[in-house]
């Protein structure tokens, strides 16, 4: 289940690219990505700051997690937003203790997992815990079993 979501989002993935060939050889224009302003991002970043501190505050870790992974890593522009997105998820890596690690990978479905290696990416910018996040990156890896995931993240298809 887990291999045809993976194949079907490369499909699609695939098809957009071949559309946006198309239309450049026919000259069309192609479509512009809407511009998102960096206030709209520092927005939604304090809410969940504010909700995952809940949860951390509360001693649940594993829940912080699992709320941090229905949200994308900030696509911003702005250098100092996408580090403030990943100091929240650092956060969150933090306090969830090394023994669990594997147990936590090992109970989610793979597009949390592709989820949860993006918010890895994006917690290592902030230059802290990356022994830790490291951890965390291998557990996904092994879970995984390839490095179909880290293309995917890299490229964010």
């Amino acid at each position: 289940d887990v291999y045809k979501r993976q194949y079907q989002r490369r499909v699609r993935g695939i098809q957009k690219l071949r559309a946006y060939k198309k239309m450049a050889e026919e000259d069309e224009q192609i479509p512009e990505i809407p511009v998102i302003p960096d206030s709209a991002y520092k927005a939604k970043l304090d809410q969940l700051q504010g909700e995952i501190t809940g949860y951390l505050n509360g001693g649940r870790g594993i829940e912080a997690l699992k709320h941090l992974l229905k949200s994308r890593p900030t696509p911003c522009k702005n250098e100092q937003i996408r580090v403030d997105g990943g100091k929240i998820a650092e956060s969150v890596f933090s306090q969830i203790k090394a023994a669990d690690v594997d147990k936590v990978v090992n109970d989610l479905s793979g597009d949390d997992l592709e989820m949860l290696m993006k918010h890895v990416y994006s917690a290592l910018m902030t230059g802290k815990s990356s022994t830790a996040l490291f951890k965390w990156h291998k557990a996904v890896l092994e879970k995984v079993g390839g490095l179909g995931v880290i293309v995917r993240v890299l490229t964010d298809v």
